[in-house]
């Protein structure tokens, strides 16, 4: 099921009012008319998305147009991305960046690569042109949000920190409601890696939605729970759904990143929790990690069977360009493919530390049939479901 992105129709927000854009999403099954009368071409990549991404700048080369790549992928590879198009996008593309973008065509002046000197502020409201993107995951219509930038736990396997800091630059909350008001969805999605981690600001964001009464859900750590004020905002503010990156269940690696409980109970009794607070847990999980042997998988399943979290995100560990694990793995040949479309987190693509590349998929393979089945999921989710709904029918009475 694919999600609403934001970084598009920010980057249509920034385009003065002279041009005219349109936007083109693949993932929502949209197709690319390469014959379309277009003077400029820009390209978003993720890894994954990558060769396709330069099979369209290819089409649009052939046909003299001008082509500029953005995203995480282009961001850490930009030698590379260069030699698809005309100009590379390092990093974001706020504090007029881009508009110089858009003018260095216009006078012949185009340089290459495009970066701002430190990470922009996040002070100046852009009207985000979601009337030109997908508002929708699978049935659900639903608007992307952000309400800030970068991730302070500097996971050793994830991008972020490389594109976006390991410092949480967070926009003001008169400017989110603000952006707020002008959805007309009634189901948000924030797009930041952890809502909650500056907990002052979360709860005053989470009152001041209350009376906006929309629905949401986010990404958090499962350490919400141990405030209970600010589970109750995130409820009253409409959260009714959470990611949670609990990563690994070896003994080793429990609490490793510093996102969760450092034990196994500790980590059922919060998902229990949040869930009787009416906020529905996804539980997201990484196999593959240097701790992890193969008994990581009979763990997670027993994690999953006792803290009965509604949903399950199972990765496999994909080494990104731009991580620390990439340059680890890459120096110790463990990487078993320069493919980047095989770089999805659902192959497997490593040689793992304690376990072959077989045992690897063998046991991803397993935990997700266990898992990721109707029945499975229903077990788990139906019952919290209906104390969802049963708490937000008398919580809006």
């Amino acid at each position: 099921m694919a999600i609403p992105q934001l970084t598009l129709s920010l980057l249509a927000g920034m385009t003065p009012e002279e041009h005219e854009v349109k936007i083109v999403e693949e993932v929502f099954n949209e197709t690319v008319d390469f014959d379309q009368e277009v003077d400029v071409v820009g390209i978003t990549i993720m890894t994954q998305t990558a060769i396709r991404g330069y099979e369209i700048a290819n089409e649009f080369k052939k046909r003299d147009k001008t082509v500029i790549f953005g995203g995480i992928h282009a961001t850490v590879l930009p030698k590379e991305a260069i030699m698809y198009g005309d100009a590379v996008v390092i990093g974001e593309a706020e504090n007029g960046l881009w508009e110089q973008v858009l003018n260095d065509i216009k006078t012949h002046s185009l340089k290459e690569f495009y970066k701002l000197d430190k990470f922009p502020e996040l002070n100046n409201y852009i009207v985000p042109r979601r009337d030109l993107i997908k508002t929708t995951a699978g049935k659900f219509k639903i608007a992307p949000i952000e309400t800030g930038r970068g991730c302070p736990y500097n996971c050793d396997f994830c991008t972020v920190p490389s594109s976006f800091g390991t410092k949480q630059r967070l926009k003001s909350i008169d400017l989110i409601i603000k952006d707020i008001s002008t959805i007309k969805e009634k189901i948000l999605f924030f797009l930041d890696d952890n809502i909650t981690i500056n907990k002052k600001f979360a709860k005053e964001l989470f009152e001041r939605m209350i009376p906006l009464k929309k629905l949401w859900v986010g990404q958090a750590s499962i350490n919400i729970v141990k405030d209970k004020e600010l589970m109750n905002f995130a409820y009253k503010s409409g959260c009714r759904g959470l990611l949670i990156g609990f990563e690994s269940m070896t003994e080793t690696s429990i609490g490793k990143y510093k996102k969760t409980f450092s034990t196994f109970k500790e980590n059922i009794e919060a998902v229990k929790k949040l869930q009787d607070n009416g906020i529905l847990v996804m539980a997201s999980f990484v196999f593959g990690l240097d701790d992890d042997n193969y008994k990581v998988f009979e763990n997670t399943y027993q994690f999953v069977k006792k803290a009965k979290p509604a949903f399950l995100q199972a990765c496999a560990l994909t080494p990104y360009p731009g991580t620390r694990v990439f340059e680890k793995m890459k120096q110790e040949n463990r990487i078993l493919t320069d493919d980047w479309s095989q770089f999805d987190a659902k192959k497997v693509i490593i040689s793992p530390k304690n376990m072959t590349p077989e045992e690897l998929q063998k046991g991803y393979t397993q935990i997700k049939d266990q898992t990721y089945s109707y029945k499975s999921i229903l077990s788990r989710a139906a019952p919290h479901l209906f104390q969802v709904y049963r708490k937000h029918y008398y919580t809006s009475r």
